[in-house]
């Protein structure tokens, strides 16, 4: 697990698990395990850097604080933040880990550095193996995500994968 502290004074600990078996079981039920603290479930294929996701937690959490979030649930605006599109159904789609898929980031939310709640996690819920991070970067479908983000020819000569991505995550709150 890596863990950030985000803008707030909370920490975020983001966690990459393969093999995972229960992904509909954890979608189905998270929300009433852990309530208002529920892991959010994240679709690998769309994540370059765990930095995308600081970077919508970071805007969930001030669009909850000046009430004006989209979802109706913190879990949901992180989703929400981190897809391409502006069509909340089409957002949760795209970017929560998939049932038939195998492997997922779990994002959590702690006001302790430690994140506590995801080794809770890891130990009573998820039946997979955390696999260490940096994993991910090494795996990533570099023509998917631009595909997905719409990121062209032109601004990938320019800008850097990840720095395309965290604009569109950082800008979306503003053209709601």
């Amino acid at each position: 697990m890596k863990v950030y502290c985000l803008q707030n004074g909370k920490y975020l600990g983001v966690s990459y698990f393969t093999n995972v078996k229960n992904i509909k079981w954890l979608k189905d039920n998270m929300a009433s395990i852990f309530k208002d603290k529920s892991p959010v479930l994240i679709n690998r294929r769309l994540i370059a850097d765990p930095f995308q996701i600081v970077v919508a937690v970071n805007n969930a959490y001030l669009s909850n604080e000046n009430s004006c979030m989209k979802t109706k649930s913190l879990a949901n605006e992180i989703l929400f933040n981190l897809s391409g599109t502006k069509n909340i159904t089409q957002s949760l789609k795209d970017a929560s880990a998939n049932d038939e898929d195998d492997d997922m980031i779990v994002a959590l939310t702690s006001k302790f550095s430690n994140v506590p709640e995801m080794k809770i996690f890891q130990e009573k819920c998820i039946t997979g193996c955390e696999t260490d991070i940096s994993q991910l970067t090494e795996n990533i479908d570099e023509n998917y995500i631009k595909s997905y983000y719409k990121i062209s020819e032109v601004e990938s000569l320019n800008s850097s994968l990840l720095d395309s991505i965290v604009t569109r995550i950082a800008c979306k709150i503003l053209t709601l």
